[in-house]
């Protein structure tokens, strides 16, 4: 989506992966500002962000077109969510972008970020810090 598409999109889904309550809050007061946003879906873990997921792979409209995912989750971190995410059905796969939203400054969960083709860019928390029009305006 170029910044052109994205003045004219109404229709933005965000979905928010942090196992922190108050990151999610933060994250989506953040995100709420910008224009072009519809829905904005909070989840505390992977696992039940992959069960949100697996319950609308019917409803093309419901998918989110960006997902914001911490890597640093108790049960199942972002990698793992990842490793899951990739077996989705491709429909849903291609459709999103994924920003991995993390405090780790670990070049190591940079580089493997990149290992998975569906990860947009590794951004540095806090969200606040970044320029949410131009990262969902991204291609």
């Amino acid at each position: 989506m170029n910044q052109a598409d994205y003045n004219m999109a109404k229709d933005i889904n965000i979905l928010l992966i942090d196992d922190s309550d108050v990151d999610n809050f933060i994250n989506k007061a953040i995100i709420s500002k910008e224009d072009n946003i519809s829905q904005i879906t909070t989840m505390t873990s992977g696992h039940d962000a992959l069960a949100h997921l697996t319950s609308i792979v019917d409803n093309t409209e419901d998918y989110p077109d960006v997902i914001f995912l911490d890597i640093k989750m108790p049960r199942m971190n972002g990698f793992e969510f990842l490793d899951e995410y990739i077996n989705l059905p491709k429909a849903l796969t291609d459709h999103c972008k994924i920003y991995i939203l993390s405090s780790s400054m670990d070049s190591v969960d940079s580089e493997k970020g990149k290992e998975y083709s569906v990860v947009t860019k590794h951004l540095i928390k806090p969200l606040a810090h970044h320029q949410i029009g131009h990262l969902l305006a991204e291609d």
